[in-house]
């Protein structure tokens, strides 16, 4: 939290000269440039996509149980606390538990039985193609292997076709965006975050360029695929001059060059495994 120290403020002008002070006193208009429409924001490389999560407190709870889940705190077959002894440990109330239990089960990892309670489901009844449950693994979690061989497999069909469809569509602004990207994998003294944010951008631009529903979809799977690569792998192999050759020939329509460069690209979490 930054304190303020008030003392050092300037004083509020009286009103019969607050005319006066703010004619001779107004900063320049350049200092207002951000209330503009249209003025563009500072470049600065991309974050992880936003989750598709419920909000406050149920996203928290999600977030929370999830991991919990995926590192076997709560493992494949074992069965929930009841709702109110959930509720006392993460200090939220039953209905806030019993939402987050409902968005869990829609998304393959939970089953609800009368019976029997709330069950943690078999990985294979997950949806692996949730970008929220590939967030929750970590490298040493059990399931990672299987789940980063599986992601690695389907990006491999994705990103390439992505490319070739972002060939010649890129916006003119993109330039400056890449090669801020492209900037920080030449710093090897980039720490392993940023270097995941500089090549999620990349993606992005190309994810995006395309203006298809179906490629941006894949922007969360993406990022994951990033991190969980840098997790898995202690070598950090200099991936600028290929990422620069994908972006210009993308930017030439040249469709061999971006089959090249992509297969170049993932070639590196193929082989993790």
């Amino acid at each position: 939290m930054r304190l303020e120290n008030k003392s050092c403020q300037a004083p509020i002008p009286a009103p019969d000269l607050w005319l006066d002070h703010m004619t001779s006193a107004a900063p320049s208009l350049d200092a207002y440039k951000h209330l503009r429409a249209g003025t563009p924001t500072a470049l600065s490389l991309l974050e992880r996509p936003e989750q598709s999560l419920a909000n406050g407190a149920v996203r928290d709870v999600i977030d929370w149980l999830g991991r919990a889940i995926a590192t076997s705190h709560f493992p494949v077959g074992s069965t929930l606390p009841m709702e109110n002894e959930l509720g006392e440990r993460v200090g939220v109330s039953r209905t806030v538990i019993r939402e987050a239990v409902k968005i869990l089960t829609d998304k393959g990892v939970l089953k609800t039985a009368r019976r029997y309670g709330t069950v943690v489901n078999a990985l294979e009844s997950w949806n692996l193609l949730d970008a929220d449950i590939i967030s929750w693994h970590e490298p040493g979690d059990a399931a990672t292997p299987l789940i980063f061989r599986e992601l690695v497999e389907l990006l491999s069909m994705i990103l390439p076709q992505a490319a070739r469809a972002a060939s010649g569509r890129l916006p003119p602004h993109a330039n400056d965006l890449a090669e801020l990207a492209l900037t920080a994998l030449q710093d090897h003294r980039a720490s392993v975050e940023y270097r995941v944010k500089a090549e999620y951008t990349l993606w992005w631009q190309i994810l995006t360029a395309p203006q298809s529903g179906i490629f941006a979809q894949f922007k969360g799977l993406t990022y994951e695929m990033l991190r969980l690569t840098y997790g898995l792998n202690d070598r950090h192999e200099a991936m600028d001059a290929t990422y620069r050759s994908l972006i210009q020939s993308v930017g030439k329509n040249d469709s061999d060059e971006v089959d090249l460069c992509c297969r170049l690209i993932l070639k590196r979490s193929k082989n993790i495994f």
